[in-house]
Parts: C-alpha cells; structure tokens; sequence
C-alpha cells in the first residue's frame, strides 16, 4: 500500500535523519476556494481537475449544468462523498504549524 505521496514522505524522513534538520509534513486533499479579495482563486485554463472549478463556472453561468458521475459508491444516492478545505483556512493551517514549537521534530 502506498503510492508517489507515501513514498515521497519516507524518501524525506530519510533524508531529514541523516541531515538533522527538523520536518514539517502536511497533508491534505481538496483545497478549494480564493482569498477574500477575489484577485487570488482558481479558474483554470483548459479542463480543470476537480469538481469545485466546475461548480463555480455552473454558479456564473459559463457552464449550464453540473455533471455528477459515479453511482455505484455505498452512499443513499451512490455518488461519491467528498471533504473539503478552504484555502484560506489551509494558509492559516500553515502559518500555525510553523510557527508552534512542536512543529518540526
């Protein structure tokens, strides 16, 4: 089990051992979302890469309708369910964990 983020984490814990310089390992998924003042967000040239592009060109019109695929997960409706974070929130997440003297290690 694993894949090119599991790999690319135990790459960079071997790393930081021999060089003895403390880490900070963040994961997450889903980053949606712009800041506050509009001039930063996505809106992607070409076909986007997840859902929430697509939901907003639904919301001002470029695009007429929003397709869902997937039926066949174990949910009432069989699509798939999805958890999101803001990106204003995921920045704050950053600055937070480091600056915390437990960050690295």
């Amino acid at each position: 089990m694993g894949g090119p983020s599991f790999f690319l984490k135990k790459l960079l814990e071997i790393f930081i051992r021999r060089s003895q310089i403390g880490k900070l390992c963040l994961r997450y998924f889903n980053p949606v979302g712009a800041h506050e003042s509009g001039r930063i967000g996505e809106d992607p040239k070409g076909i986007p890469n997840n859902l929430m592009p697509y939901i907003q060109q639904v919301a001002v019109g470029r695009l007429p309708e929003l397709n869902v695929y997937g039926h066949d997960y174990p949910t009432k409706d069989g699509s798939v369910v999805q958890d999101y974070i803001d990106v204003m929130d995921l920045a704050d997440g950053h600055i937070a964990a480091a600056c915390s003297s437990e960050a690295f290690y």
